[in-house]
């Protein structure tokens, strides 16, 4: 006899049934704001919409609309033409030493309403030009989704490399610079057991994981998708939630650099989740 329903209590199935839905209202909660503020970095004033150009340096002269960047090995000098306003965080500049490193923030300069970002990609050093006055960013009215589902948030088993091992994501440009893999995420899907080797973010103390599966190029962008996931903890879980994953760079724009994803994280099923292709104006 169940005597917490005879005295006016749920039965064990119905607060099981509540918990897990006041949980999936709680997850789908958590997803909905983390769009909000996805689309809302996406419309900012230097969001990927608003890349315009990317011009790839050479060893070196390289000429820019306001002047002249000498590469030398890992050191990039800048000299600007007399009479131009040239700014980097406010302050004027006319002559600078610059070092572009890969993994590290860009550097940026400010000219005529556009940023140039210097920046660094294994062997090869750019700049992205940006303008918030892009059609892109004008045109632009909000990206597309699959439903939440809660379903597609998975628990996998962290297998630690012992030492760490390293890897190098290939890029339009070539290949980057070695990034640390910290290990293999286990996980299982409709009774399918598949993995998905990260990247370690030690700035952002995070994992970092570019994948594809069988939605790539048809419902979502071709250039396959990116996902964050917290460290794993003492019980070396971690958690995959797909409806968290995201367009990389170059589905708004011609002008981004974008890894492929690498064949070990090529999955053998659909993973209908996350953010859809988006279609460029």
């Amino acid at each position: 006899m169940d005597f917490r329903a005879m005295l006016g209590g749920l039965p064990d199935t119905d607060h099981r049934a509540t918990r897990d839905a006041a949980r999936d209202t709680e997850h789908e909660t958590l997803v909905q704001a983390w769009r909000q503020a996805r689309e809302r970095r996406l419309r900012a004033d230097d969001g990927w919409l608003t890349l315009v150009d990317r011009i790839l340096l050479e060893p070196g002269d390289n000429a820019l609309p306001f002047g002249l960047v000498t590469l030398d090995g890992d050191e990039a000098r800048l000299r600007v033409h007399p009479g131009l306003a040239v700014t980097s965080e406010g302050r004027p500049v006319a002559d600078a030493v610059l070092h572009p490193r890969e993994g590290e923030r860009s550097q940026t300069l400010s000219f005529d309403g556009r940023t140039y970002e210097l920046y660094r990609r294994g062997d090869t050093v750019a700049v992205r030009v940006k303008d918030p006055r892009s059609p892109a960013l004008r045109q632009f009215t909000g990206l597309s989704y699959f439903a939440i589902d809660a379903a597609w948030r998975v628990t996998a088993r962290f297998q630690r490399y012992v030492p760490p091992r390293t890897t190098v994501h290939q890029l339009d440009v070539g290949p980057s610079g070695p990034r640390q893999v910290p290990g293999l995420a286990h996980f299982s899907i409709a009774g399918m057991e598949l993995s998905l080797e990260p990247i370690l973010e030690e700035d952002a103390g995070r994992l970092f994981i570019v994948f594809a599966d069988r939605t790539t190029g048809k419902e979502t962008s071709p250039a396959g998708r990116f996902l964050y996931v917290d460290l794993p903890g003492p019980d070396d879980a971690v958690v995959l939630d797909f409806n968290l994953a995201f367009n990389p760079p170059c589905a708004f724009t011609a002008f981004a650099t974008c890894p492929i994803p690498p064949a070990r994280n090529r999955l053998p099923v659909a993973v209908t989740a996350g953010e859809k292709d988006y279609h460029l104006p």
